[in-house]
């Protein structure tokens, strides 16, 4: 083997060091491309092999993307609470808690039932998040009913009844639902974020003025024609409940009569009227997301959009 020849460096202040070419001999650029093909695998495979490394040396050690073994003292995520569905049947009877319902029965469009409270407490459906859902045979949702205004005393019956979009009843569902599990629900607002969510039933039409797809006012309006076989007793209901919403601050009520026609109004500013002043379940405190009065009051027999 021929000798290297030595690179000369002049031990000399501020001299420059020169460096001989040496060319290179029959097969050193194979093995520089195969010594550059080592340096770039290890490049590449070097995260892996201080993986390695480190288990080797500390086993006990989890290190980022190796499996992971379960602490025993771990719980699993909670499996979601599977819905029960009844065969709808005169004889059927429902007990959740202390509330049963029965004496399920269809006629003239309408579902009837009575609710009986097992416990020694008074409920009140008001604060409770209850719901019935309707199937046919196909298992199609055919209406949600949210038992809203019942009070029952403990130990005691209430005998309720709600209207029916379809008779076509199969089976039945008892269940609450959190808000939180209310799907959502966006009205389509201008550039500033006001909206308005509009939900109808019967002669009553009431209004959700939105900012951000939450309420901040509530228009509500009743319209009764004259030739209501009601009328008359709607009309002093309307009056004596105007008189008393006329009393609470940020509320503006009022009646009447105009071509035949009962008008009754009522104006509420929820930034200035104080939560609790009313009396009315669908009057929804400030801010209240619209996928909450959409859920409910369609439960309620509403028709929103």
């Amino acid at each position: 083997m021929a000798k290297k020849k030595k690179v000369v460096i002049v031990d000399e202040e501020l001299t420059p060091t020169v460096l001989k070419t040496i060319k290179p001999k029959k097969g050193s650029v194979i093995w520089l491309i195969f010594i550059f093909a080592i340096f770039v695998a290890v490049v590449i495979y070097l995260p892996d092999i201080a993986v390695y490394i480190e288990e080797y040396v500390n086993p006990d050690v989890v290190t980022p993307g190796s499996p992971s073994t379960p602490d025993d003292n771990e719980q699993p995520d909670a499996e979601p609470e599977e819905v029960i569905e009844y065969q709808f049947t005169p004889d059927l009877q429902i007990t959740d808690g202390n509330i049963t319902l029965s004496n399920f029965a269809v006629a003239n469009n309408q579902l009837s039932f009575t609710m009986t409270n097992n416990g020694t407490e008074e409920i009140n459906f008001a604060d409770l998040d209850y719901f019935i859902n309707l199937y046919n045979a196909n298992k199609m949702l055919l209406q949600r009913i949210m038992l809203m205004d019942e009070t029952i005393a403990a130990g005691g019956t209430t005998n309720v009844s709600y209207d029916l979009t379809s008779t076509n009843i199969n089976t039945i569902s008892f269940l609450e639902i959190s808000e939180e599990e209310y799907p959502v629900h966006t009205v389509t607002a201008d550039e500033s974020g006001n909206a308005t969510l509009t939900c109808v039933k019967g002669y009553e039409t009431v209004k959700y003025i939105l900012k951000n797809n939450k309420v901040t006012e509530i228009e509500d309006n009743f319209e009764v024609p004259a030739t209501d076989a009601n009328y008359s007793t709607l009309y002093s209901s309307y009056q004596a409940l105007a008189a008393t919403y006329n009393t609470i601050g940020g509320i503006d009520a009022n009646v009447r009569v105009e071509n035949n026609i009962l008008y009754f109004t009522t104006n509420i500013n929820l930034s200035t009227v104080s939560d609790g002043s009313f009396n009315n379940l669908i009057y929804y405190p400030r801010d209240t997301d619209a996928k909450v009065m959409n859920f409910e009051l369609e439960a309620n027999g509403y028709r929103c959009n």
